[in-house]
């Protein structure tokens, strides 16, 4: 190879922190998705926790505005706190896939004996009494929250936005 043929070192050394850049970013992704897969937070620091994590994820990831109120630490069993993680993702999934929301508000409350997990968004709204043929997410969060004794409420017109409201009753988590 001749001289002039050659890569310069800062076009090499330019590819090389590219491609390492590239690495860095996979490595990230991959991560992310192995927690969204089982979210170790949830068992070692709590439900809190891993819905910051999870909103993390949305304003890096999405670039979403994301309000967040998230009271202390619910006192509910590990169940029930994956359960109402799983509701969670599963909307904010949703907003990010269907919604073409701007902004997202994420509430996790103690209001009398329940908890209460709300997630409203900015988006194109929808029938949420419409099928939804192939889809399993609205039915997988009513079950979710019907197997912790709660219930799930969807208000969402077109054009308006959509706000996911579930409601779950305070189980301490020694009964």
């Amino acid at each position: 190879m001749t001289r002039s043929h050659r890569p310069s070192t800062a076009s090499v050394s330019a590819s090389i922190e590219y491609v390492i850049a590239l690495a860095e970013a996979g490595l990230a992704e991959m991560r992310a998705l192995i927690f969204e897969l089982r979210p170790e937070s949830l068992e070692i620091e709590g439900l809190v926790a891993a819905l910051t994590k999870q909103v993390a994820v949305l304003r890096t990831r999405y670039k979403l505005t994301v309000d967040v109120t998230l009271d202390n630490e619910p006192d509910l069993p590990l169940e029930m706190k994956h359960a109402l993680y799983r509701v969670a993702q599963e909307a904010l999934h949703n907003i990010v896939k269907h919604a073409r929301a701007s902004t997202v508000a994420l509430r996790l409350a103690r209001q009398g004996n329940e908890i209460i997990l709300q997630v409203h968004d900015n988006g194109k709204g929808f029938d949420p009494t419409g099928p939804f043929p192939g889809h399993f997410g609205v039915r997988s969060m009513r079950e979710r929250a019907a197997k912790m004794g709660g219930t799930l409420t969807i208000e969402s017109v077109p054009g308006q936005g959509a706000c996911i409201d579930v409601r779950v009753p305070q189980v301490m988590e020694n009964e």
